[in-house]
C-alpha cells in the first residue's frame, strides 16, 4: 500500500480525545475527576474552542465521561444500565416502580423521567404500524428518561384512541397500573405477545439536543415495539438510546427435548 493509501489523518480533536481517553484507562482521571475544560485544552494544546469542544463531546460519546452542571466535564462510572428483557412485559399492576426504575437501580442509578401526552392524528407510518387510517386518532406519549440526572433513553409512544379514549388509562401516566399489559387488562384488551425490532441510525438533531450527543458522528440503537392482542396492534412506540448507556440483554427460554 502506497502512503497515498493509507488511512487519512485524525482529526485533532480525535488525538486530543486519544490522549484523554488514554489517560482515563491509565486511572490518571479516576471516576467522578474533572477532566481538563475546554479552556484547559485551548491553552494546552493551542487549538480552537470547537476543536476542544469536539474532543470532550468523543468522550462523553464513548460513555467515558459526562457534563455536570458545575462541576464541569467529569470521568462517569463504566457501568450501564442493562435493559432486561425477563420480567418486562409483566401484567401484574404495580405503582411500586417502571422497568425503567428498576433497570437503573441495578445499575446502582436514580432512575427518572419526564413525560408529555397529547392527542395526535397517526401519522402514515403510525398508522401502518397501528393498523389505522392515516389522521386516525390517537395518544401520543413522549417521555425522556434519565439515571443520575444524565439522559440515557428518549422514546415516543402511540395509542388508538378508539381503543383507550374515555378510559381510565386514556393517558399512559394516569391509572394505578404501570406498562402496557397491566393498563390494557384493565379495559378487557389482554395482550399476548410483543415484537421488538431492533435497527441502529444516526441521531437526529433534536436526539443530539436531548440525548446530550457529540455533534459529529452520533449513533443510536432504536427499538421499534409494538404490543398485540392477537393480530391486533393496541399500542407501538420508538425506544431510542445510545450504545454506551444502555446495554439490552435477551433471556431467551429454549424448550427441552421431552
Amino acid at each position: 500500500m502506497t502512503d497515498s493509501q493509507d488511512a487519512p489523518t485524525s482529526h485533532r480533536y480525535e488525538e486530543i480525545a486519544a490522549e484523554l481517553r488514554g489517560a482515563i484507562e491509565r486511572g490518571d482521571f479516576p471516576e467522578g475527576s474533572r477532566l481538563p475544560s475546554e479552556n484547559d485544552i485551548i491553552r494546552d494544546y493551542d487549538v480552537a474552542r470547537n476543536t476542544a469542544r469536539d474532543a470532550l463531546a468523543v468522550l462523553r460519546h464513548e460513555g467515558l465521561a459526562i457534563a455536570r452542571q458545575g462541576s464541569g466535564t467529569v470521568v462517569s462510572t463504566r457501568k450501564r444500565i442493562k435493559r432486561n428483557s425477563q420480567g418486562r412485559y409483566s401484567r401484574t399492576p404495580s405503582k411500586v416502580n417502571s422497568p425503567f426504575e428498576r433497570d437503573a437501580a441495578t445499575a446502582g442509578q436514580r432512575g427518572d423521567w419526564e413525560c408529555e401526552t397529547v392527542k395526535a392524528k397517526a401519522s402514515p407510518e403510525v398508522a401502518r404500524r397501528l393498523s389505522l387510517d392515516t389522521g386516525d386518532p390517537v395518544t401520543q406519549t413522549t417521555y425522556r428518561f434519565f439515571g443520575d440526572g444524565r439522559p440515557i433513553q428518549v422514546s415516543q409512544s402511540w395509542e388508538p384512541l378508539a381503543i383507550t379514549g374515555g378510559t381510565l388509562i386514556e393517558r399512559p401516566e394516569d391509572g394505578s397500573a404501570i406498562g402496557v399489559i397491566a393498563r390494557m387488562d384493565t379495559i378487557g384488551q389482554a395482550v399476548d405477545h410483543v415484537v421488538e425490532k431492533v435497527t441502529a441510525r444516526a441521531a437526529s438533531r433534536e436526539e443530539v439536543k436531548r440525548l446530550d450527543l457529540p455533534t459529529r458522528g452520533a449513533y443510536v440503537l432504536v427499538i421499534e415495539r409494538t404490543h398485540f392482542v392477537g393480530d391486533a396492534p393496541v399500542e407501538t412506540c420508538d425506544i431510542v438510546f445510545p450504545g454506551d448507556r444502555y446495554e439490552l440483554t435477551y433471556d431467551i427460554p429454549v424448550e427441552l427435548k421431552a
